[in-house]
């Protein structure tokens, strides 16, 4: 017989949703939004951080024509599949992308030839593989909700088919593409497992399809492939003609040799030049001194970058500053109403409503200045509205020297404090602790911010229909555990049905971030709900495929919940990891589980958690084929599960006993109980619901058309009759 729909479900004391088995070829798609909007918001809630490029105004961005003109020849070339761009931190690869991603839009916009989708996105810290690929889906017009739920090889193939469509060819544009080679920099991100996988996809043909990287170095060693398809291009620096015309866009006055010198003591780096020219501005500073004097000479000697950034914080005025550092904090673009909040502890609203407009149009005059100079970059968030960020290398330094107040007005010199040799700047452990608890501090206000939208853009629980619904949330959440708040995290994980939703929509990867980063070493946690959170990224890890992981977790969840006496938390867990023990295989493992939590739940009743080991001792039963005892099984699982009303569960098991009884021949009585759990389980939009459906078709395709729709008609006729089989004393039964 087909395999069809055997999936146990994993319950908690605080979260009862379902898990369901990773090996699935398709699932059913669900597009509640528009495909751009939902691809821009589901996209963020992953992790992606902008799914438009930079801005690329002619007036302040050099356009590159011949680098962007080889990258587009290296591209035509059919043996090439993907082009890294590479380069170090700041050498202009982000802007070279998206030039030509540009330049491709307005071609397509003049009707000429070009991919017929252009995706862009540029990667943050809490981006895994699994988001990517679904947000790449959703941008080539074909969104799969039920990606998650498949193997990391079977996703795989999902893109490579979405690529390699001959008349739906797309450039797909991966910037910061190095923070997915960096993984030991992102706390608690899982989904790396598929990286290799994508790495080898590269270097295989895509079809028509391209994808263009950005990064600091390639993941590949050449020497080892015979026939690469990802060729490199290095990005160093901007030519002396280019460098000169970029200073001088950006109000650089000074003789021709003169603004030859900034190029060559920048050492024609891009960034490097946007910041000399910023400075220059900012500080009011002739070129001339800026090159010649005593005061400046230190900067132009040792790490010219870093001195140029202190050198930007030395100039930046009282309102300025509180910008910058409010914007460290945010790892994604936001829009000026986060900066405000951040920087006040209160909405706009209420600003206007206390009539405090001078305050804010201070604050808004600031940020457009710091953006004009290039301090500050601008792109476009999902709803068209201008979003600020830092450039990484500013922030990286904002947020080492966080809250340190190193402008002209706190300094006794009247030049930026340059780092010298002789005397290191080593800060003493209260200076430290100082900025770690402004740090915190100030994740608690963002946190704050992301707090205030959820009331105005999180739909009730009931209407959420994706990770877009609940993009606020989540965002909540890493700042509360950025600001040690993490109880408070994992109580408003549990308050919203993060864990149901999320385990539904199969964002489990986004989950596990949400869950480590609230467990020692990163946090703490009361010992029960530390022992619940461990129980479930075990469960988790588990689902990915990441075996080694998720004993890790289970065996801490285990030691501490026997530690402390929760008993219950104990079948929990046991429940969970015998599940997985079961989809693996050691049915004679996953029993004793089953059988332990079981023994343990005589002592603390629980009913749905009940219901789930029956489920999963059925599963167990019918895969030995002792037919009588897992009918038994699923019967009482069953009957739980109609009287505590949770009817995606009911739904779940009337599937496995449907196919139960079709094992045995008894095809009237199955379909009677099929049709019933699919209408259920569509109901309740489950993305496995086409599992089932996948089955049914398959049961015509053997019967026949003409034989299916009788015994179709056949089954409705009796099923009234079938059902009432699971009718409780109480007069409780099965939805219809």
């Amino acid at each position: 017989m087909q395999q069809g729909d055997r999936q146990g479900n994993n319950m908690t004391n605080r979260s009862q949703a379902p898990l369901p088995s990773t090996n699935y070829n398709t699932v059913l798609s669900q597009t509640p939004l528009p495909v751009a909007q939902a691809h821009a918001a589901s996209a963020a809630a992953c992790g992606v951080n902008a799914t438009t490029p930079p801005p690329t105004d002619p007036q302040t961005t050099m356009q590159r024509a011949d680098e962007i003109n080889t990258i587009q020849r290296m591209f035509g070339d059919v043996q090439t599949s993907a082009v890294l761009v590479m380069g170090s931190p700041g050498t202009g690869k982000s802007t070279l992308a998206a030039l030509l991603f540009r330049r491709l839009q307005l071609a397509k916009n003049s009707g000429l030839v070009t991919p017929k989708h252009l995706v862009w996105l540029t990667l943050g810290t809490y981006s895994t593989l699994p988001d990517i690929i679904a947000s790449i889906l959703a941008g080539v017009g074909i969104p799969d909700n039920g990606l998650f739920l498949l193997k990391p090889e079977q996703q795989i193939s999902s893109l490579l088919r979405a690529l390699r469509r001959p008349s739906e060819n797309a450039l797909i544009v991966l910037d910061q593409f190095e923070l997915l080679l960096h993984p030991e920099t992102n706390q608690g991100v899982a989904g790396r497992g598929v990286l290799p996988l994508f790495l080898d996809m590269l270097q295989t043909d895509l079809g028509k399809s391209r994808i263009l990287l950005t990064g600091y170095h390639s993941p590949y060693d050449e020497n080892k492939i015979a026939h690469p398809r990802v060729r490199s291009y290095l990005v160093t620096r901007i030519s002396m003609p280019e460098g000169v015309a970029l200073l001088q866009q950006r109000g650089v006055k000074g003789t021709p040799e003169e603004i030859s010198s900034v190029w060559q003591r920048c050492a024609g780096h891009a960034y490097a030049l946007v910041l000399c020219s910023a400075l220059i501005q900012l500080g009011g500073i002739p070129l001339t001194q800026l090159l010649n004097s005593q005061e400046y000479r230190p900067m132009w000697s040792g790490d010219v970058m870093a001195n140029l950034i202190i050198a930007i914080h030395y100039f930046l005025n009282s309102t300025q500053n509180p910008i910058v550092h409010a914007l460290s904090l945010f790892h994604k673009p936001i829009i000026k109403d986060g900066i405000f909040m951040t920087i006040t502890g209160e909405s706009v609203e209420a600003q206007h409503q206390q009539g405090n407009l001078e305050l804010l149009g201070s604050i808004e005059y600031e940020l457009n200045q710091l953006a004009r100079l290039g301090i500050i970059q601008i792109v476009t968030d999902d709803d068209d509205q201008p979003a600020y960020t830092l450039h990484p290398l500013l922030r990286q330094y904002t947020i080492e020297h966080f809250m340190e107040d190193m402008s002209q007005h706190e300094q006794t010199h009247n030049v930026p404090p340059w780092p010298t040799k002789n005397k290191p700047q080593i800060q003493s452990e209260m200076a430290d602790e100082q900025r770690q608890s402004a740090l915190i501090s100030g994740h608690i206000q963002v946190a704050r911010y992301y707090e205030h939208l959820i009331k105005e853009q999180c739909p009730p629980r009931g209407q959420r229909a994706g990770l877009h619904d609940i993009a606020p949330i989540i965002t909540t959440l890493r700042h509360l555990c950025l600001g040690h708040r993490w109880q408070q995290a994992c109580d408003l994980l549990f308050q919203e049905g993060l864990h149901d939703s999320m385990v539904q929509w199969g964002a489990w990867n986004t989950l596990i971030g949400l869950y480590t980063a609230m467990l020692p070493p990163f946090g703490t946690l009361k010992p029960q709900d530390e022992g619940m959170v461990a129980s479930h990224v075990g469960t988790l890890y588990g689902r990915i495929g990441e075996q080694q992981q998720s004993k890790v977790y289970f065996d801490q969840a285990l030691a501490l919940q026997r530690r402390i006496g929760d008993q219950h938390g104990e079948a929990v867990t046991l429940t969970n990891q015998g599940e997985l023990l079961r989809i693996r295989g050691d049915l004679k493992q996953a029993r004793q589980n089953f059988e332990s939590g079981l023994s343990l739940l005589s002592r603390h009743p629980d009913l749905q958690l009940v219901s789930v080991v029956y489920h999963n001792l059925g599963l167990i039963s019918q895969h030995e084929r002792d037919y009588s005892k897992a009918y038994n099984y699923y019967i009482e699982a069953l009957k739980i599960a109609a009287k505590l009303h949770h009817q995606q569960y009911t739904g779940m098991v009337l599937s496995n006993l449907g196919m139960l009884l079709y094992e045995q021949r008894q095809h009237q009585e199955a379909l009677a109980v099929l049709f019933a759990a699919l209408q259920i389980r569509q109901s309740m939009q489950d993305p496995t619901t086409s599992l089932l459906e996948r089955f049914l078709v398959a049961i015509e395709q053997k019967m026949g058309s003409e034989k299916y729709t009788q015994l179709c008609i056949e089954a409705l006729e009796i099923q009234p009759q079938v059902l009432a089989r699971f009718v409780e004393k109480d007069g409780q039964q099965i939805p219809k």
